[in-house]
């Protein structure tokens, strides 16, 4: 089982009402905030950032964008800030918000952390936030 860092719900909760007034994303898609390039562990084996094939990606989710009739499905998962994303390898297009996030003051890091933003049918698994 591989285990990787995630912020909590409350801090996506914060992210997404103070980014909610900056922007949205698109039709059919998601923000989210991943760990950026982070050693995991499967067991007590550490597998290092640079290391990508059969790691799983994940991301906590901050915004949602209008979602239309024919992704209806996704709603209920993504309602709510915080839920936990896996996406596939080459998914997603990063986007630069440091500057709103740091206008915010809230404290993040960006050798640590990236914003991405994900088509709904690039989303693989839903799952919640152990961290609240």
């Amino acid at each position: 089982m591989f285990k990787l860092n995630h912020i909590s719900v409350s801090l996506a909760c914060k992210l997404a009402n103070y980014l909610s007034n900056t922007g949205t994303p698109t039709e059919n898609r998601v923000l989210i905030l991943s760990p950026k390039d982070q050693d995991t562990r499967v067991g007590s084996i550490i597998v290092p950032g640079s290391t990508k094939e059969g790691v799983p990606r994940e991301g906590v989710v901050i915004i949602t964008g209008p979602i239309t009739e024919d992704y209806i499905t996704y709603k209920p998962l993504l309602k709510n800030p915080g839920k936990v994303l896996t996406y596939g390898l080459y998914a997603g297009k990063e986007v630069d918000l440091w500057e709103d996030v740091k206008e915010a003051g809230i404290e993040l890091s960006e050798d640590k952390w990236e914003f991405t933003v994900l088509a709904l049918n690039e989303i693989i698994y839903v799952h919640d936030n152990k961290n609240v």
